[in-house]
């Protein structure tokens, strides 16, 4: 089993864009460039902001995770 990265899914998408700006492509691409000016992402976690979108939130985070380690 592959080892996890340091994006949760149960984590905030405004503290993942704080904490790990090289992630601002792949939310722009996966959640739409809204999502990264939105004030609701500060209380919105990753489920529920792919929920909302329409996305499975482990694929969502396996590809942030992907996103970190190829930076």
């Amino acid at each position: 089993m592959a080892k996890e990265g340091p994006i949760k899914a149960e984590m905030f998408l405004g503290d993942v864009l704080k904490r790990f700006p090289a992630v601002r492509n792949k939310v722009k691409a996966l959640f739409g460039a809204d999502c990264l000016q939105c004030k609701s992402n500060q209380k919105e976690s990753i489920v529920y902001t792919s929920w909302h979108k329409g996305l499975d939130p482990v694929q969502v985070v396996r590809e942030l995770n992907a996103a970190l380690a190829a930076k």
